[in-house]
């Protein structure tokens, strides 16, 4: 009874490049605004005061930070705190942080694609979670990742494959490595240079993600569910639907045709091979 599927990709610029059914629609980033929302007083007036740009530090609202180890935290906020640029930190417990610094600011939550749109955002460092990738590289904004669980190492892999950014284990945090992680993703052009062209094929699109909703939501109302719409292998059975008849039969051609081959050549074999086995019994027979 299904008419439709929304799939939270766009295979053209994420990929993998794979035939799809039309009761099959990308929204990919469906969850980004096309016109960023105005931020906050305090997060705006944080931003503006960074002379060398602003970092983003998420890891996503799942995972709290009493769900880190404390050493972690801790070289977290000596590699952050040590930087000349602005950090935004996602930080449940705004009474007991981390520690303070004049340039981070914690915040319980965030409006993270109104940040990421924001021109002072030079780094986001995330969890690599498939949202915040996605609105990371539709505004341009290069990646540190630090995966958990689920599907984050996949993700991480993913971007820092592409050259989005660079990822490195949560768990086993150094505050050197982090450090130059940080410095190597904002001063090296290449990751941004990465991005933009990614954000411009990302873009490019007939319609929004929203749009495309809408559009597609109301297309199946119209048409009373869309049946047309849908796969015919929706409406097999088991057998037919991986095509294990056709193997069946298949590898009962198969088998009739070796059963014939064998017939054959033990005939050949008898017609020829048995006269000359009686030919030569003679010559025998003869000679004795």
């Amino acid at each position: 009874n299904v008419s439709l599927a929304f799939c939270n990709g766009h295979a053209i610029s994420e990929g993998p490049i794979r035939p799809n059914v039309p009761g099959i629609i990308e929204i990919g980033g469906i969850q980004i605004k096309s016109k960023p929302d105005p931020l906050p007083e305090d997060i705006n007036e944080f931003l503006d005061k960074g002379k060398h740009g602003a970092i983003l530090f998420s890891l996503g609202s799942n995972l709290k930070g009493e769900h880190i180890q404390p050493h972690v935290v801790e070289t977290i906020f000596k590699a952050l705190s040590s930087v000349k640029q602005q950090v935004i930190w996602k930080w449940d417990d705004t009474k007991n942080t981390p520690g303070q610094s004049a340039n981070i600011l914690y915040k319980k939550w965030l409006p993270q694609d109104d940040i990421l749109a924001h021109p002072k955002i030079k780094l986001f460092i995330n969890h690599a979670g498939k949202g915040g990738v996605a609105e990371a590289q539709y505004h341009g904004v290069p990646m540190l990742a630090l995966p958990v669980f689920a599907d984050q190492p996949g993700n991480a892999d993913k971007l820092a494959e592409s050259g989005y950014g660079l990822q490195l284990p949560l768990a086993t945090l150094d505050v050197d490595e982090f450090k130059a992680a940080i410095k190597e993703v904002i001063g090296n052009p290449k990751y941004a240079e990465k991005l933009k062209a990614f954000s411009q094929l990302y873009r490019d699109r007939p319609q929004t993600a929203q749009e495309s909703v809408v559009y597609w939501t109301e297309y199946v109302i119209r048409h009373h569910g869309a049946a047309h719409m849908q796969s015919p292998l929706v409406h097999m059975n088991f057998i037919a639907s991986n095509n294990l008849d056709i193997y069946i039969i298949t590898a009962l051609i198969l088998y009739i045709l070796f059963l014939i081959n064998k017939i054959v050549w033990k005939f050949v074999w008898r017609k020829f091979c048995g006269k000359s086995n009686k030919a030569s019994q003679k010559k025998k027979v003869k000679k004795q």
